[in-house]
């Protein structure tokens, strides 16, 4: 059977869909507090995929209502999804759809109500879930299922597209949106769209977290938007950081996702390259207990120990290399030496250098986050207190 031509992407208008396959129906719907020119107003916005499963034809609609009294409405997280669902249900059932499968985030309590598993307390959403089942009994198959955030991260954009859409206004011929940050009018072309949280910041203001003390200590950068914990995609940054700025957030994303206890630095000063040591024993062909420590830098290709981060000593312990000539000579022994006259200490747990501004001498590693003694390495119990005996101001 040949199957029927895609339907229009325009809800509302007259069409014909032979019903002979199950669809997939994806929805999101947001409600947006949002700075238009001088005032803030909610918009609802909604994203809407359904898709033939026989032949993977996908049509989308995003669609958005600057209406205050819907939007306050819609506040709730849940109603705003009832509420795309509903919009997605009857857009179905205009195109004569029969079997349809529609798709809830896996973390959303939407598929618990729709489901009968669990029943909401807000008069609201009841209305809505109401009409939710309503809708259900149209269909001659209509299943709900729980979806990954991956797969409905298109309707999820799809809803801030539309939610965007509304925050544009012209002068003349000309069109501004507002910086929610600086609150300046700029083009909708001089915005940028943080991936993720998907705020749009005017380039200015994108360029803030780089110039920040906090990225130059290797801290992540952030989206500049008021109360946004969502971190920037070094990949996105490239045209307001400069090239310093994004290889440390490319290390620190890398740290991020190597667990602290199985993070190991190179100790040739002039690498520090970053593994995990679960990729390094991978590399160890060498069975002897004696040898267990060894190391090899992917990056610059030293070998080295483990224990005591300095090149590989064969046959001696770390206590009877360090005191050999070959160590003494080493770029590794120099370093140590400049470590200790600067008055600076390695983390006890990862070895990386720190120094120390002044001020307390209880310490936090900004490779790690270890907390220690900065006198005598000695950690830190569970509640943040020191446990030697030293003086926290050090004196």
């Amino acid at each position: 059977m040949v199957n029927p031509p895609p339907p229009p992407r325009i809800l509302g208008e007259s069409s014909s869909f032979t019903a002979i396959h199950t669809y997939r129906l994806h929805s999101k719907g947001l409600v947006s507090q949002e700075l238009i020119k001088d005032d803030t107003m909610l918009v609802f916005g909604l994203g809407l995929s359904l898709c033939n499963s026989n032949d993977d034809t996908k049509l989308e609609i995003s669609k958005a209502r600057r209406n205050q009294k819907l939007a306050q409405k819609l506040a709730r997280p849940e109603a705003a999804e009832l509420a795309a669902l509903i919009h997605g249900l009857e857009w179905a059932l205009q195109l004569s759809v029969e079997s349809i499968q529609f798709f809830c985030d896996e973390d959303s309590i939407i598929l618990a109500y729709v489901t009968r598993k669990a029943t909401p307390n807000e008069s609201t959403v009841s209305e809505l879930l109401e009409r939710v089942f309503l809708l259900q009994t149209r269909f001659k198959s209509c299943q709900a299922l729980d979806a990954s955030r991956d797969i409905n991260s298109s309707v999820f954009k799809l809803a801030k597209d539309a939610i965007a859409s509304q925050t544009r206004w012209c002068e003349g011929d000309t069109e501004y949106e507002t910086c929610p940050v600086c609150y300046s009018y700029v083009s909708p072309n001089d915005k940028f769209e943080v991936r993720g949280c998907f705020h749009r910041i005017c380039v200015t203001c994108m360029r803030n977290p780089f110039s920040s003390e906090q990225i130059l200590r290797g801290n992540t950068a952030i989206c500049p938007y008021p109360d946004c914990e969502n971190d920037l995609v070094p990949e996105d940054c490239r045209g307001f950081a400069d090239a310093n700025a994004i290889t440390i957030m490319i290390q620190r994303k890398k740290e991020k996702s190597i667990p602290v206890k199985d993070r190991v630095y190179c100790p040739n000063p002039s690498c520090s390259f970053l593994m995990s040591d679960l990729d390094l024993i991978k590399h160890v062909r060498n069975n002897n207990p004696r040898q267990s420590e060894a190391r090899k830098c992917m990056e610059c290709g030293l070998s080295f120990c483990k224990k005591c981060h300095v090149p590989w000593h064969n046959n001696k312990t770390c206590d009877e290399f360090k005191k050999s000539e070959s160590y003494l000579k080493s770029d590794a022994a120099l370093f140590m030496s400049f470590v200790k006259t600067q008055g600076l200490k390695k983390c006890p747990q990862c070895q990386f250098t720190i120094e120390h501004g002044g001020g307390c001498k209880q310490m936090t590693c900004s490779h790690c986050s270890h907390e220690f003694c900065y006198t005598c390495g000695a950690a830190c119990k569970k509640n943040k207190k020191l446990t030697c005996e030293c003086s926290r101001s050090g004196k």
